[in-house]
């Protein structure tokens, strides 16, 4: 068009034009995964591969371990992408699940739940453009709950330990813990929907 401006932007290796041609999101490739499609397959592991292995390796401290763990991530990947259902959540959120579960289901069968330390934020992997802000809320956000909650909340999400696993370590009914992470989270989704 005569006299318009034209938005070009560099997004990895793509020149997009803006409004006219959009990336394809993590549901998109998970789509194609589910239809077949190895390059999809690829581009998802390659975007999501790094900081799954860096989530894996910080909850087990085993490199070995995670290593062998992703593979069985993206093993269940392929053979599951038609199950993801992008109105239940994020396709991060449902990989990151996915990793989290394999860990679970590793201890399970080995007995060997690992140390669950308090989580060290530094150690999360975090999109590069965004990862240093949304580290320094989460972090500001988790620091505004209670002790107890906080607690519960860095053993059950962070820590890689079920609900009853993360009871008993702390000796609380799991009915309780659930209480105390459910408040937790609230609170913090309240603090990072207000900007505070």
């Amino acid at each position: 068009m005569p006299g318009s401006v034209v938005d070009y932007r560099l997004r990895g290796n793509l020149l997009l034009l803006s409004g006219t041609v959009t990336e394809p999101s993590a549901a998109d490739w998970l789509a194609e995964i589910a239809r077949g499609d190895t390059a999809a397959f690829h581009r998802l592991y390659q975007c999501f591969a790094p900081s799954l292995l860096g989530y894996m390796r910080q909850l087990c401290r085993d490199v070995s371990l995670a290593e062998d763990l992703l593979q069985e991530v993206f093993v269940t990947v392929w053979q599951k992408a038609a199950s993801y259902r992008p109105d239940r959540g994020s396709a991060s959120g449902w990989l990151y699940t996915i990793a989290r579960n394999k860990l679970i289901d590793h201890w399970r069968k080995t007995g060997c739940p690992g140390d669950a330390a308090v989580v060290d934020f530094e150690q999360l992997p975090a999109p590069v453009e965004r990862g240093s802000d949304l580290l320094l809320t989460l972090r500001q956000a988790l620091q505004q709950v209670s002790p107890d909650q906080r607690r519960a909340i860095e053993l059950a999400y962070f820590g890689g330990l079920t609900y009853e696993e993360t009871a008993e370590r702390l000796r609380l009914p799991v009915g309780t813990l659930k209480s105390r992470i459910r408040f937790g989270l609230q609170t913090m989704r309240t603090l990072l929907e207000s900007g505070s």
